[in-house]
């Protein structure tokens, strides 16, 4: 599964689509890029702010959508893997396409579309900006289900999550991870409560 195979997988699973915006919702996206060498996606921890809502949560290089820099949401994804991890991913990697938005539950107005990518070279130079992500972690796909826990307490509701040290990875995170794993590489973490299937 690793390398082309994996890729294919992937593409089979994406849109090439990207959501029309509209005036009802607001809208960011996340850049998941996968490292077909290590067969691996790319996680941040979110810096510590106590103006974040997500402060210090795991997260894909994301953010909102500009439009006085983007001219849609792919080019939202590629803005902010730049900012946040140094990496040009129009150079660096092979768009593969969209999946369908997901929501934060403390911010159901926001449409979050993933924009997946396959890196072209295995080794990035990444720049961590440190007013945005405290570190990274390129979480091996076969590797996933050794870390979950299906009863953790984050801000008072039990959920799964994936611990590793004092990287957590739960809610739209995991929910983006939790579909990416299953239905491009057979993986199955345990269902969050809004997953629907």
């Amino acid at each position: 599964m690793i390398g082309h195979d994996a890729v294919l997988r992937l593409r089979s699973i994406v849109k090439n689509d990207v959501p029309k915006l509209d005036n009802a919702h607001l809208w960011a996206a996340v850049a998941v890029i996968y490292n077909p060498c290590l067969n691996a996606i790319l996680i941040g921890k979110r810096t510590e702010n106590p103006s974040d809502p997500w402060s210090g949560d795991a997260a894909f290089p994301g953010g909102r959508f500009k439009p006085s820099k983007d001219r849609d949401l792919i080019e939202t994804a590629i803005r902010e893997a730049r900012e946040e991890v140094g990496l040009d991913l129009n150079r660096d990697a092979e768009l593969l396409g969209v999946l369908e938005p997901f929501s934060p539950s403390n911010a159901p107005n926001i449409n979050v579309v993933p924009v997946v990518f396959a890196l072209r070279n295995c080794n990035p130079q990444i720049t961590i900006n440190a007013s945005e992500l405290s570190k990274i972690y390129w979480l091996g796909v076969n590797d996933a289900t050794k870390y979950v826990r299906t009863e953790v307490n984050i801000k008072g509701k039990v959920r799964p999550a994936i611990v590793i040290d004092d990287v957590i990875i739960w809610g739209m995170t995991y929910r983006i991870l939790r579909r990416l794993l299953r239905d491009a590489f057979n993986v199955e973490l345990p269902k969050d409560p809004r997953d629907i299937t």
